[in-house]
C-alpha cells in the first residue's frame, strides 16, 4: 500500500484577529503533484494507494472526479503550528511511504505588538530604577515587553508600532524522525544566487533533514506557470525541469521509482 502525503499552499499567521502575516504561495505545484500521483498509478491500473493532501485555505484546488476523490483525503491547515500538528499526527498514525513537502511555511509567527512610545517608557523606567544596561537584559525585555498589547487585542493604527516575531517549529524535520523509511522530497527556494550556491544550500537541507530528494529553484525562474528548477539528490542533478506539470511528473516518477 502506497500512502503518499503532499503539502501545498502558504501558511497565514494571526496578528490580532483582523491582520495576518502571510506566506505567499499558490499551492499550484502541490496540486500538480497530486494530479501526477493519480496519473502515475491509474495509468498502470493500480489502485493500492492513498493520498493525504495537506493544504491551506488559499491553496489552489480543483474539483476531482468521483473516482479520483476516492483516493484523496484532504487535511485543512492554516498556520505553521497547525501544519506541524497535522504532519506529526499523520506520520505517527499512518505508514507514509512517500512525502512531497511543497508547502511554503512561515519561519516566523506573531509574538507581540507594542507601541514605540510605550516600549521607550518601559526601557527608560527600567534604567531609572537601576536596571542593568546590558544587551542580555535588553534582549530579555524586548523578547516580551510588559507594555505590549494584550493577547487578542486589536492593535491601534494611530501610532508607530514594533512587532515581535518568534520562530516556528520546522515541519520537515519531524517527517523522517517519525518514519525513517518515508521517501521524502523537500523544496528549497532562494533569491539572487548562482546555481552553485543553490545546489550547496539544497544539499545542506537534504543532509539536515534526511531528504531523499530536494527540488531547488531560484526566485527569478518563477513566474506563473513558467517555473523551472533542478531535482537534486545530494549535489547530483537528477533532472532539470521546466513547467509545473513537468516538474510534478519528474518528482513523482523519480520518487515512486526510487
Amino acid at each position: 500500500m502506497y500512502n503518499i502525503a503532499i503539502t501545498a499552499g502558504g501558511t497565514s499567521e494571526d496578528v490580532d484577529g483582523v491582520r495576518k502575516l502571510t506566506n505567499v504561495s499558490t499551492g499550484s505545484l502541490g496540486w500538480r503533484c497530486l494530479e501526477a500521483v493519480l496519473d502515475y498509478f491509474l495509468s498502470k491500473h493500480e489502485s493500492d494507494f492513498h493520498i493525504y493532501y495537506i493544504l491551506t485555505p488559499t491553496a489552489h484546488r480543483k474539483k476531482l472526479s468521483e473516482e479520483h476523490s476516492s483516493y484523496v483525503e484532504f487535511i485543512d491547515v492554516t498556520d505553521a503550528e497547525s501544519v506541524y500538528r497535522a504532519v506529526d499526527n499523520l506520520t505517527k498514525d499512518v505508514d507514509i511511504t512517500h512525502f512531497i513537502h511543497s508547502m511554503a511555511i512561515s519561519d516566523f509567527t506573531f509574538s507581540y505588538a507594542v507601541s514605540i512610545d510605550a516600549l521607550a517608557r518601559e526601557l527608560a523606567k527600567y534604567i531609572a530604577n537601576g536596571g542593568e544596561a546590558s544587551s542580555k537584559q535588553f534582549a530579555q525585555i524586548l523578547s516580551m515587553p510588559e507594555s505590549r498589547y494584550g493577547e487578542g487585542a486589536k492593535i491601534s493604527s494611530s501610532q508607530p508600532m514594533l512587532m515581535g516575531l518568534k520562530t516556528t517549529q520546522k515541519v520537515i524535520s519531524i517527517i523522517k524522525e517519525n518514519n525513517e523509511n518515508t521517501v521524502l522530497v523537500g523544496f528549497k527556494l532562494l533569491r539572487n544566487v548562482d546555481e552553485e550556491t543553490l545546489v550547496d544550500v539544497a544539499a545542506t537541507l537534504q543532509s539536515k533533514n534526511n531528504c531523499d530528494y530536494v527540488f531547488a529553484n531560484e526566485l527569478s525562474h518563477i513566474e506563473g506557470d513558467k517555473h523551472s528548477g533542478m531535482l537534486l539528490r545530494g549535489t547530483d542533478v537528477v533532472a532539470r525541469v521546466k513547467g509545473k506539470k513537468m516538474i510534478a511528473e519528474a518528482i513523482v516518477r523519480t520518487m515512486l521509482d526510487y
